[in-house]
């Protein structure tokens, strides 16, 4: 008779933070980062923002970093946790994928961190997945387990359910970097309506947002606030240009 069930498997106890284990760490990123300094006092951290960086650490010996942290789906552990990072390697690597016109900001696609070695000999080598969207099934598991980032410069639990305000969701469906909060999918239906419009018509137009306080020179610039009004304008102008080009449409 065997002592324990064939199926056994220990149970994991869960993590709410993210420990990169030897080997491959694979992560999507699901929120912006929190910016800062990390100090530690009595075995416990401390954190400061940006603009409050302590004059000296608690310890001599070992000074103040600084930290970003932000929301992972961590695929080893399959869980929604807080990656912090004080790792320049990290840092850096991530800075640069942000500034390559190849990958951008890390919200559309897969990062893995392969660690090696241990203690000051330990090393870090990110490698970027190719794009694809964040699946339903880590947003639901985002949205099933909400935290506040900035509880952690309060030494406060972010995952508390006690919060107001929550960390928002990012992914490069609902996050464009080069204007926020328009959806890339939103802009893509925008510039193609455009492109079906008179072409008169888009001169016109972009004479006009060129006029604007703050000048809009490229059709997907244009800024949330008025996003809406100026897709429904470009609609109807569209839709205007197919019925009176009918044949040029119906040979496209």
């Amino acid at each position: 008779m065997s002592f324990l069930p064939e199926d056994y498997t220990a149970p994991k106890s869960t993590s709410y933070y993210t420990k990169l284990q030897e080997g491959e760490n694979r992560i999507r990123i699901l929120s912006k980062p929190i910016l800062g300094w990390e100090d530690w006092h009595e075995k416990k951290p401390v954190r400061y923002t940006m603009n409050e960086k302590p004059a000296k650490s608690y310890d001599a010996k070992k000074p103040v970093r600084h930290f970003w942290a932000f929301v992972v789906f961590n695929y080893n552990e399959n869980e929604i946790q807080i990656m912090q990072i004080t790792q320049a390697t990290i840092r850096k690597s991530i800075e640069s994928l942000c500034k390559d016109a190849d990958w951008g900001a890390p919200f559309g696609y897969d990062i893995k961190i392969m660690k090696s070695g241990e203690g000051v000999d330990t090393e870090y080598a990110l490698n970027p997945v190719p794009h694809k969207p964040v699946s339903q099934d880590i947003i639901d598991a985002f949205n099933d387990r909400r935290c506040n980032l900035n509880a952690l410069f309060a030494t406060a639990d972010p995952f508390s359910k006690e919060w107001n305000e929550y960390t928002e969701l990012a992914t490069i469906e609902t996050t464009n970097p080069e204007n926020p909060g328009v959806s890339f999918e939103n802009i893509s239906e925008l510039k193609e309506m455009f492109d079906e419009c008179d072409p008169e018509y888009q001169k016109s137009l972009l004479l006009t947002l060129a006029k604007l306080p703050k000048p809009v020179k490229k059709i997907e610039d244009v800024p949330l606030s008025m996003f809406e009004r100026i897709k429904q304008a470009v609609k109807s102008k569209r839709d205007e240009y197919r019925a009176t080009n009918h044949d040029i449409f119906a040979v496209a």
